[in-house]
């Protein structure tokens, strides 16, 4: 694994006074996806999930069939040298999304336009067809995914940008860093830090996640406010799906969707308490 001289990057991208900003690295594993038309890659997105017999595929409030994103095989990431204790060392986590309504994440009614299902035994798991009534818009390209470990750094967001020196073109820079430091500007991974595009997406599932009900103008500099910075630190990156045209996946204009979890949630392995936000430029 290369570690690239993170100073010089910002540096030649104009960005040296974000340096503070990555001076806190993380490992993470990050997924790369290969079109695969044989499903049959354990680690795989889009396409036929492997599920349990009888298994009763999840449904938005709307009753309409969520799309199958991806399944992660856990037992992939035992091979790297740094481990992920947090994850289960086998097993499979498999994603789903209601992306025909295409929820935020935003808003505690939004907890039935996502799911995140645990499965100790792959084994006993089969390649399901999806419901007749999945709509044609949730079905996505199948694809192998292959992992790798990399370092990952917190992201400069469109506030950040805007709020620079810089102004929004600071944003556009950031993205051209990104590309250099992570190889494309496709990124999905798992643990480790967020490329968040527009906010903070552990701020904001701690938000929606409680059903809290904020003002336009509350202030995240009061008390209430730190209370609120200090619980989003619980939440863990489970996982980071990019819009990926390969896979045929759009999150609205180039957006991506994180899924995260509590980490005393995790040790628990209650993954039905995970909560997704999406964010866009």
């Amino acid at each position: 694994m290369t570690i690239l001289n993170i100073d010089d990057v910002l540096k030649r991208h104009n960005l040296s006074h974000f340096e503070d900003l990555f001076q806190n690295p993380a490992y993470s594993l990050r997924l790369k996806f290969a079109a695969d038309k044989t499903e049959k890659s354990l680690s795989r997105a889009g396409g036929s999930p492997s599920l349990p017999p009888a298994f009763d595929w999840p449904v938005s409030r709307s009753k309409i069939p969520l799309a199958f994103l991806c399944q992660i095989g856990l037992g992939d990431h035992k091979a790297f040298k740094n481990a992920y204790e947090p994850l289960p060392s086998k097993g499979l986590l498999s994603f789903f999304y209601d992306a025909f309504d295409g929820p935020w994440g935003n808003h505690i009614d939004d907890s039935q336009g996502f799911r995140v299902f645990y499965f100790e035994d792959p084994a006993v798991l089969k390649i399901t067809d999806a419901p007749a009534k999945l709509p044609p818009t949730s079905v996505f390209a199948p694809c192998a995914i292959a992992m790798h470990e990399e370092l990952s750094y917190p992201a400069i967001t469109v506030d950040m940008a805007t709020l620079s020196s810089g102004g929004y073109e600071t944003f556009d820079d950031y993205l051209k860093a990104a590309e250099e430091i992570y190889g494309d500007n496709v990124i999905h991974r798992m643990m480790g830090h967020g490329q968040d595009i527009a906010g903070d997406f552990k701020l904001d599932c701690e938000i929606a996640s409680t059903g809290l009900e904020l003002d336009d103008d509350f202030d995240f500099s009061s008390a209430e406010g730190a209370k609120l910075a200090v619980a989003s630190e619980q939440w863990l990156l489970l996982l980071q799906l990019d819009s990926d045209d390969l896979a045929q996946m759009m999150w609205v204009d180039q957006g991506r969707l994180y899924f995260a979890i509590r980490a005393h949630d995790l040790a628990a392995r209650r993954f039905h308490k995970v909560w997704m936000t999406c964010e866009t430029r």
